[in-house]
């Protein structure tokens, strides 16, 4: 079992109560523009993990064809979308709420339950720890080791659990890549309903594998919520478009507090078409697969850095010669974004995460870390 760091005394406590967590993301494509003075069209954008190619062209129609009628009120209860994402999963209506992007819900969840203790391993996305801090709560970070990875362990997770509410956990985990496979996360759920903890399972990234999904299980439980939301896999951030499902119970007490109208009808009527659209549903899991075993093997071949094997549309790399700072400043000048890790509580400045793109586009990456780092 791994060496684990478990902050529980309650000075460490208070103090992560009063202190506010950092929110900085990736994929501010205006700001990077201003600070390296390149036209925002020129950039070349590694450090969202957004599909790369975009969203699927039925989801464009759909959502320019809603224009005609946005002279009117949203559905409030997002009933189409809803019953679309059933379909998809085969699962009910009732069982998913929708909202204006994951974001909303990460933050709902614990404005609706008022947790007293929250589990968060790190690193991991920001936003667990501003919402639990925003809704009173207080964040008692399980701190994962670099020595093992930053891997998660099932029993060492059973134990961190006992005296929490809450838990957030993201699969596979942002920025580190890592997955938890679905038969550790099983234990896991399990060791979260023995006690009494409600786990927040994010899988935001989970589209891009097809596998390892606790979701279908998650609909059976009042004790797990899985979100999910059409920002990464299917391309779609600036419509703001996220959901989440659990038993029938948990989502009706997230329903009944959320504000009215959080689905607009463009996104509304754009996540449906993309649902249905399996072409390019297939089309992005191959690409996907191919150019980031691609980009690896790129990357494992260049001085400095060191990648770790990813499982999504993103990887996450440690650098030995120079900083993250340095090598996203050397980067962004060249017209290139990357995510500096350095904000993520847990690491370092020596760790960053690029995203997967195109052929061309990868190979533009490489060609520049290769300027970069080559002595």
């Amino acid at each position: 079992m791994q060496n684990v760091e478990l902050e529980m005394d309650e000075i460490a406590a208070k103090d992560e109560k009063n202190a506010k967590t950092p929110r900085f993301h990736g994929g501010n494509i205006v700001a990077a523009a201003r600070q390296y003075d390149v036209a925002e069209k020129k950039l070349l954008d590694f450090s969202s993990n957004v599909n790369p190619l975009g969203p699927s062209s039925a989801a464009h129609r759909a959502a320019k064809k809603s224009l005609a009628i946005i002279d009117r009120y949203p559905d409030p209860d997002a009933t189409e979308l809803r019953q679309a994402i059933a379909r998809y999963f085969g699962i009910k209506q009732e069982q998913v709420i929708c909202g204006s992007g994951s974001n909303s819900l990460i933050h709902l969840i614990p404005r609706v339950f008022k947790p007293r203790r929250v589990l968060i391993p790190v690193p991991t996305f920001s936003e667990y720890a501003a919402a639990v801090e925003a809704a009173g709560g207080v964040v008692v970070p399980l701190v994962l080791k670099e020595s093992q990875e930053f891997r998660l362990d099932a029993v060492d997770m059973a134990f961190a659990l006992k005296g929490v509410d809450m838990a957030f956990l993201c699969n596979p985990n942002n920025p580190t890549g890592l997955i938890i496979h679905k038969t550790d996360m099983i234990e896991i759920m399990e060791y979260a309903r023995q006690n009494n903890v409600l786990l927040v399972l994010d899988e935001a990234y989970m589209d891009f594998i097809d596998a390892d999904s606790i979701l279908k299980e998650a609909v059976q439980t009042s004790h797990v919520i899985c979100i999910r939301a059409f920002t990464k896999f299917f391309g779609m951030p600036g419509l703001r478009i996220g959901y989440a499902v659990s038993g029938e119970t948990t989502i009706s007490a997230l329903r009944d507090a959320q504000e009215p109208w959080s689905v607009s009808i463009p996104a509304e009527r754009a996540a449906v078409a993309a649902l249905n659209d399996w072409g390019h549903i297939r089309k992005t899991r191959q690409l996907i697969e191919k150019e980031r075993d691609r980009l690896l093997a790129m990357l494992r071949f260049l001085p400095g850095i060191e990648p770790f094997p990813p499982v999504a549309n993103f990887i996450f790399i440690k650098l030995t010669s120079l900083d993250a700072p340095t090598l996203t400043e050397k980067l962004g000048v060249r017209g290139i974004l990357i995510r500096d890790c350095s904000s993520f509580s847990g690491l370092g400045n020596r760790y960053v995460r690029v995203a997967v793109r195109t052929r061309r586009e990868n190979k533009r990456l490489v060609k520049a870390l290769r300027e970069i780092l080559q002595p």
